[in-house]
């Protein structure tokens, strides 16, 4: 049997290096993508030691044409198989919506438009990923796979000055929560990494000079909960704070009311009205999970 092969985006520095290099030490072969190409074709080298273990691919993945190859020749490299899309390339806020920051257009006089590559990456790019690797799941010998996202901590809190970026982590939580119950019924988890602010290249270098080392939380806390999602075919659907040492898994909200409640689990309701997009007849495509 050939080894499992997985696929890590942004897996050139970070979380997505530490994360590529527990996989290649678990058995996995594994594929980089990152827009970083000499970056990550030395560490890809680096890590596969001339095993053909790990493989980098250049890739911005909000070029889906660019993701959708890579997703391919990964899929075709590893034997016709992938069993792991870990979903973790992401940037900071790119614009502000409390000033102005580019120069008012000249003819209308009124603001340019914000740049929203953060959403591109950070959310587009991320279901873009999630559709390919569905797609190429559904192509193993036995069907099915993991799918796990880097959100972040802000995702649940909300509250902070980088409401982009917030916003963006937010929408990968409901992301979650919403497909796993039917992923669920196709082979496939889905399940979040909230990391608590990490050694990473996102963090600028004007303001790394305010956090005091002693609050990071460490890689190895970020590789022990994506190694509980790998050792769990079953685990589906779940969001994890990662803070210094610990994995606090974050809950649904409860329902505010039964109206809420009758509504959010109307799922046959709501699978009427969106019938032709789902995998299955009305009825068949909800899987109620632990």
């Amino acid at each position: 049997m050939s080894p499992p092969v997985a696929i890590v985006t942004g897996g050139s520095s970070g979380i997505g290096l530490a994360v590529t290099e527990h996989l290649i030490n678990a058995g996995y072969h594994t594929a980089i993508f990152d827009v970083d190409e000499k970056r990550g074709k030395a560490e890809a080298q680096q890590l596969d030691a001339g095993l053909g273990r790990c493989v980098f691919h250049r890739v911005d993945v909000t070029n889906y044409d660019q993701q959708a190859k890579a997703f391919k020749d990964t899929f075709e490299w590893g034997g016709n198989r992938l069993d792991v899309f870990f979903a973790n390339a992401g940037i900071a806020d790119t614009d502000s919506i409390y000033r102005e920051l580019a120069p008012l257009d000249e003819g209308t006089g009124l603001p340019q438009p914000l740049n929203l590559q953060v959403f591109d990456i950070d959310v587009n790019a991320v279901i873009q990923g999630i559709h390919l690797a569905r797609h190429f799941f559904a192509r193993n010998s036995t069907p099915g796979g993991k799918i796990v996202i880097t959100s972040s901590c802000l995702g649940v809190y909300s509250n902070h000055s980088v409401p982009l970026y917030s916003t963006a982590k937010h929408a990968l939580i409901g992301l979650i929560r919403s497909s796993a119950p039917v992923y669920a019924g196709m082979g496939i988890t889905i399940n979040g990494l909230l990391p608590v602010l990490v050694d990473t290249n996102i963090w600028p270098e004007h303001a790394q000079h305010m956090v005091d080392p002693a609050r990071l939380t460490p890689k190895t806390t970020v590789c022990k909960a994506f190694a509980m999602f790998l050792a769990n075919d079953t685990m589906t659907g779940q969001t994890v704070e990662l803070a210094l040492d610990q994995l606090i898994f974050r809950k649904q909200e409860a329902y505010s009311n039964e109206n809420a409640q009758w509504m959010c689990d109307s799922h046959e309701l709501f699978e009427t009205a969106v019938g032709p997009l789902l995998p299955n007849p009305v009825g068949q495509n909800y899987v109620k999970l632990e």
